[in-house]
């Protein structure tokens, strides 16, 4: 099985029907269209005419049903010229050229959304509300996602890919009220976990711990790397668990959170397949993402299959990944790698590390992202074997 990423504008600006049929023919059975999606700016370099497109993110269907009557967040629509419902149009073309269509969504990390309910915004241990995320401790913010989800599995998808499904980092920002993040003082792991725990109004009502003190060890632990230069080898944010029991709690707390929130989820999805990106926390790794939440042992019985992502050169730290996953989890898993340029110089560097992921036998690959690729790179496409 082999799949690839698209954005819904990126289709239409080269041509729905054809383009499906390009894919088809290049060896493609499934394309992972982005229905449900944060802000982004792209650019499309095999675009007709404007290569750049600017999306606020939101949702890129139309919502028929009544899934939502009793979510306070309204799904924000994104609207594309020409097209009534970017993802009903996408799966008709798709499927009269043979493709599956996977379901591409975003859930917890939505700036849109953010600024539009900002009661629902994680609130950090200073009392930073984060503009780019929704807390999932809040009921209104599982409820949507929930309403998502089922509208999704009813739109005749043949998979639903969950992204960002983990408390959101304070380190990944796409707000409106400010820029780029600059940041000298916390480049370590254990200040990026500290800094990005959420202590807001739903987190105390729903966490059986005293979240103000834990707020206050965790202001205290964080002194040291913001008053000085601290050394990443000296501790870990596996030592500090150890030895702060309150950190414990609060982990144990994030964990079942979004335990339930998958669960629901899949509940959600009714027959379709629930697959999950693994890519929360601190990384892609397989336990990146506890300290956002994310358990994926305690996660597998809700899922489907995950998805192992191959976003990096550094072999020492993604080698034996789709194995890893696939030891923890016990479920189907498959893998995610990027034709980025930054990572591969040319055609035989890409198809090196292919052989490299092909070698773990996963059980399906995703290329990254068609929508983004020069000719060259829809080349390479067409002529790697997967």
């Amino acid at each position: 099985m082999t799949a690839v990423w698209v954005y819904p504008w990126a289709l239409r600006e080269t041509g729905l029907d054809r383009t499906c049929r390009e894919l088809a023919a290049a060896g493609v059975d499934r394309i992972n269209v982005a229905a449900h999606y944060h802000s982004i700016r792209t650019l499309n370099p095999r675009a007709e005419s404007n290569p750049f497109t600017d999306s606020p993110g939101g949702c890129f269907f139309r919502p028929t049903g009544d899934q939502f009557r009793d979510s306070p967040i309204e799904p924000p629509v994104c609207d594309l010229p020409g097209s009534s419902d970017p993802l009903d149009d996408v799966i008709e073309a798709a499927a009269d050229a043979d493709l599956e269509v996977s379901a591409w969504t975003v859930c917890l990390h939505s700036s849109r959304l953010a600024s539009e309910h900002p009661e629902y915004r994680p609130v950090g241990p200073f009392g930073t509300e984060h503009e780019h995320g929704l807390c999932p401790s809040h009921p209104a913010v599982r409820n949507y996602l929930s309403a998502l989800v089922s509208a999704l599995a009813d739109r005749g998808v043949s998979r639903i890919d969950l992204e960002s499904i983990g408390y959101p980092t304070a380190f990944h920002p796409h707000g409106e009220s400010y820029g780029h993040l600059k940041n000298f003082a916390s480049t370590d792991d254990v200040s990026r976990v500290l800094l990005s725990q959420c202590f807001c109004e739903a987190c105390q009502e729903r966490a059986d711990v005293d979240l103000e003190a834990t707020a206050q060890l965790v202001r205290d632990l964080l002194s040291r790397s913001l008053n000085g230069v601290t050394d990443p080898q000296e501790t870990s944010i596996t030592d500090l668990v150890d030895e702060h029991p309150r950190l414990a709690d609060l982990l144990a707390f994030r964990q079942e959170t979004i335990t339930q929130l998958v669960s629901r989820l899949a509940g959600s999805s009714g027959d379709v397949p629930l697959n999950y990106y693994v890519a929360d926390g601190l990384g892609r790794g397989v336990d990146d993402g506890r300290w956002a939440g994310v358990d994926l042992e305690r996660l597998a019985p809700h899922l489907d299959s995950v998805t192992a992502l191959y976003y990096s050169d550094d072999t020492a730290m993604t080698d034996g990944r789709v194995r890893r996953l696939r030891d923890r989890t016990g479920i189907r898993t498959e893998a995610g790698i990027t034709v980025d340029p930054s990572l591969w110089a040319d055609e035989s560097e890409w198809m090196e590390a292919v052989d490299a992921v092909l070698k773990e036998e996963p059980a399906a690959v995703h290329v990254y992202n068609h929508s983004l690729m020069t000719d060259d790179h829809v080349d390479w496409l067409r002529r790697v074997d997967l």
